[in-house]
């Protein structure tokens, strides 16, 4: 079937000319020219002043909307022009705007530590303030816990050279890594993204093989730069904890997603005590696929594969059909997102791989950016990245500040989305092939949050703790990655990755610490509420909407207990989060027993 559906995204509506683009430049130079106005503003303003002050921070909110959606834009143009020079520059630049946004805030954060109490009273009484009273509160409440002004401007500051520095170049030694990969008596050279997921994705388990041990043999020729990369960026980050007293690795984390240790100790201990089910599964599957056990590159393989390819125009006609189902707002939302070319998908060379969905805050819209290839999974991720972006459209009627949304939430529309699409194909499925193909994506995508993404939480955690006694050596931090894959998989997993530390990104990441649990409370919480939409059927939109207008009012635990009459303090609740996977994983089981035996792998 050709595809009628844009697969192209539509940028010029945000900035006419792309990089070159007047309307791009011309923003640039205001948000430099505010950038000498702000501080001065902030610093000199009677703290009496109650109208001036709001009007400062109405002034900073749509600061704060340009910021972002220039890093994002830019970001987009990046995705699709990865080696162009001036997108680099243009990269640059935003950073730096971002980081004196940062410093800005503090001067922001300083403004809110001079109001008197009775002042601070009548602020919170103005109704525009109101709006984003938890914004302020928060900020207010964090003061205590941070240097003098003038030094966390200077951690800011230096930080551009030195901790996000690192983070750049550990981006572009990755970009520039090639993987060779022999094929049809052809070398071929791959991106180490490219060459990862043929690792884990590939139906062919010899180009698996293949890919993997090349991908391995490039990361350890390249891992004593990565090693360097991966002690300063820890190294700094606890060398800045250690200055402001921060005794908890975890308290720059817990802050950041608003969510107590208490919630995280009893989300780990709930998906321990369930490990069973997921080895349970990976055995299955070895036997299914004919082997005694699988290596790293088989976990996330695919054991069943449907010969059904997609065409762009029925993805997009799935999704909106099943968008439609949950509600019309949600159904004319995505239409519009498909007719107005906010979704980039085309397959072609010179794009940057995975996906994503940018935040345009300013202009009240989004871009969503894959590699669409026929299959099911990508069928998916669009949904996944769509929800991303309904996300968004029901926090753009927010005040800016109300809109400051952590991971740990962030994750929740998109998996929510993810699951009723997915879902609605199982239920549907024509043939038993698809659905074990489909219930096996289910499963994978569910372990990833509740295997990978805990076992790589446990292994940061580590790997911080030994870097406070000194400089770690390549063996030492692939020891601790080898000790958490066997805590995972037990004595499931033949071979495993000891260099996966240098493909996860986030790792390097320095705007969010320990930036892997969040996702794992996102994908959770967005089960719970998934389960409460399926008991309160055409009831639920509503509520929905108003779950997402709010996950920048609340903690993720005041959200639990304000929607869905749970604490996330006690184990119940991520036990009840956990059964999903657990279901389907017993479905699994019970519709693979009679290909244990019989079924050939394909090699």
């Amino acid at each position: 079937m050709k595809n009628t559906t844009n697969q192209t995204w539509n940028l010029e509506s945000l900035y006419p000319g792309g990089k070159d683009s007047e309307a791009l430049h011309k923003r640039i130079a205001r948000l430099k020219r505010q950038m000498e106005s702000l501080p001065l503003k902030i610093n000199t303003v009677d703290t009496a002043d109650i109208e001036n002050i709001v009007h400062i921070l109405r002034e900073l909110q749509t600061f704060s909307a340009m910021v972002e959606e220039l890093d994002d834009y830019v970001f987009c143009l990046y995705a699709v022009h990865v080696n162009d020079p001036v997108v680099e520059n243009l990269m640059e630049e935003s950073s730096k705007i971002q980081v004196d946004f940062e410093t800005i805030k503090l001067d922001m954060d300083r403004l809110l530590a001079k109001i008197s109490e009775t002042e601070w009273n009548v602020l919170l009484k103005n109704k525009e303030v109101q709006g984003y009273q938890f914004y302020l509160e928060e900020r207010k409440g964090k003061l205590e816990d941070k240097l003098p002004a003038k030094m966390e401007k200077l951690i800011n500051r230096l930080s551009i050279n030195g901790f996000a520095g690192w983070e750049d170049y550990y981006e572009q030694v990755m970009g520039n890594l090639r993987i060779p990969l022999e094929k049809d008596g052809q070398t071929e050279e791959l991106s180490v993204e490219q060459a990862f997921s043929n690792a884990m994705f590939a139906e062919n388990r010899t180009l698996r093989k293949n890919s993997a041990r090349a991908l391995i043999t490039v990361c350890k020729e390249n891992a004593e730069t990565f090693k360097t990369v991966l002690n300063r960026i820890s190294g700094y980050r606890l060398d800045t904890y250690n200055l402001r007293g921060w005794n908890n690795l975890l308290k720059e984390a817990l802050d950041e997603n608003r969510i107590n240790e208490q919630s995280i100790r009893a989300m780990l201990t709930a998906i321990k005590d369930n490990s069973d089910a997921a080895q349970t599964y990976y055995k299955r599957k070895a036997a299914v696929m004919g082997l005694d056990k699988l290596n790293w590159y088989d976990t996330d393989a695919p054991a069943f594969s449907s010969n059904k390819t997609i065409s762009y125009d029925e993805a997009a006609n799935i999704i909106i059909t099943q968008y439609h189902s949950f509600s019309e707002k949600l159904g004319k939302f995505v239409e519009k997102a498909f007719r107005e070319g906010w979704i980039e998908a085309e397959d072609r060379k010179g794009k940057m791989q995975g996906g994503f969905c940018a935040n345009m805050t300013y202009s009240k819209e989004s871009r969503v950016f894959l590699t669409f290839r026929g299959t099911y999974q990508d069928v998916v991720t669009i949904a996944h990245e769509l929800g991303h972006a309904y996300h968004n459209h029901i926090l753009h009627d927010e005040p800016e500040f109300a809109s400051q949304v952590s991971t740990s939430v962030a994750e929740t529309a998109s998996t929510f989305m993810e699951n009723l699409v997915l879902d609605a194909a199982i239920d549907h499925a024509k043939n038993e092939t698809d659905k074990l193909s489909l219930l096996e994506q289910k499963i994978i995508n569910g372990l990833k949050y509740q295997v990978t993404v805990p076992a790589m939480f446990h292994f940061e955690q580590k790997l911080y703790e030994k870097r406070k006694q000194g400089l770690l050596t390549v063996e030492k931090i692939s020891s601790l990655m080898e000790n958490e894959f066997s805590q995972i998989y037990g004595d499931v997993l033949d071979e495993t990755n000891p260099y996966e530390w240098i493909t996860i990104p986030h790792l390097y990441d320095t705007e969010q610490s320990f930036y892997n649990f969040p996702y794992t409370v996102g994908y959770l919480f967005s089960n719970g509420i998934y389960a409460l939409a399926q008991e309160q059927g055409s009831q639920f939109p509503d509520t929905y909407d108003e779950i997402l207008r709010n996950t920048g009012r609340m903690t993720v635990e005041q959200l639990a207990e304000t929607y869905l009459n749970k604490d996330m303090k006690e184990k119940e609740f991520w036990n009840a989060a956990l059964q999903p996977v657990q279901d389907a994983i017993e479905t699994y089981l019970q519709l693979t027993e009679k290909y244990v035996v019989a079924r050939p792998y394909n090699f």
